[in-house]
């Protein structure tokens, strides 16, 4: 089989070893898979998957399921997008069958496969791990990104305003078109305009040290802060009796390296609160673009421009 991988700073669409279903496991004809910051890094040479995973680059997909192994209660020819360490951008990929979501009803599979990295994280982070609850207050930081899309709609979902920091006044819209209340350009030296709208019960940030002290600033008493990246910085001074003071609650968060039950237990919860919100029209995929193999390099580029609203996806098989 085939399979985009990281090639010296480069991606390339190259041969890559079969795949073997086991127990547990089903195997996918991929249709689509979408792009994450992780796979820019991992590209790069920066971000090594976790120990056990694939070396090809990819974290979620979308396609049909051609095998099941034993012990699966999903079907051949189901149409699924899952969740993965790595190889999703591939034209194959074998994944623990609980770690696989339904395509919801009305959706594509070029969009199912924007889904489940973004809205895992999103609710990883706000709702298992942030314990947001109805009314709380939340500050969104890239809150254009695929991550941000994705948490921008699930606080209006569950009835908890949120507020944002973007790269540009047009982003800006595009977020408070999909429920945020307002928020501030951060090229326009504008970040300190974000105290008028807190203090905030709960911060999602994947910039890091660049935003570190205006975080510990913009928090509430019992706050809590989820760093998921470090696009800004991996160090920073903070005033710990601020910390003290307000009880602040401060986690490192990744995704991609919880164990198959963790990410089990996720999915689980996805299924049963998040994906209904679909097909109810509550949630959409916000796909921006979808760049055809042969262009893969150009949708790494896209993303890596941070221009774009949104997710990238690259589309592999056009005829599921």
């Amino acid at each position: 089989m085939k399979a985009l991988q990281g090639v010296g700073g480069h991606v390339e669409w190259s041969d890559y070893a079969d795949l073997h279903c086991d127990v547990g496991q089903v195997r996918i004809k991929v249709a689509a898979a979408g792009i994450n910051r992780a796979d820019l890094l991992q590209a790069s040479g920066h971000y090594p998957p976790p120990p056990g995973a694939s070396k090809a680059l990819g974290l979620e997909c979308a396609g049909v399921i051609t095998e099941v192994g034993a012990g699966s209660s999903w079907q051949v020819g189901d149409r699924v997008c899952a969740l993965l360490a790595g190889g999703a951008i591939a034209e194959e990929a074998v994944v623990d069958s609980r770690h696989v979501l339904p395509v919801p009803a009305g959706l594509s599979l070029s969009e199912a496969a924007a889904l489940p990295e973004v809205y895992a994280t999103a609710w990883l982070n706000l709702f298992k791990l942030g314990n947001l609850r109805p009314g709380e207050k939340v500050l969104l930081h890239a809150g254009a990104s695929g991550v941000g899309s994705a948490a921008i709609q699930l606080c209006k979902a569950f009835a908890s305003p949120c507020w944002v920091s973007v790269g540009s006044p047009e982003r800006l819209a595009y977020c408070e078109g999909l429920g945020a209340q307002g928020g501030a350009v951060r090229h326009d030296e504008q970040l300190q305009a974000l105290r008028d709208f807190g203090p905030f019960d709960v911060i999602l940030d994947p910039v890091g040290g660049g935003y570190a002290a205006l975080n510990l600033s913009l928090l509430a008493v019992d706050g809590r802060w989820l760093n998921i990246g470090l696009m800004g910085g991996r160090t920073a001074e903070l005033d710990f009796a601020q910390i003290l003071g307000k009880r602040v609650q401060l986690l490192g968060s990744t995704l991609r390296s919880r164990s198959d039950e963790f990410k089990a237990e996720l999915i689980s919860e996805l299924r049963q609160y998040v994906w209904p919100l679909f097909e109810e029209g509550r949630l959409k995929p916000m796909l921006e673009c979808v760049y055809p193999l042969k262009d893969a390099e150009s949708a790494f580029s896209a993303l890596a421009s941070n221009r774009v609203n949104g997710k990238v996806a690259v589309l592999i098989d056009a005829t599921l």
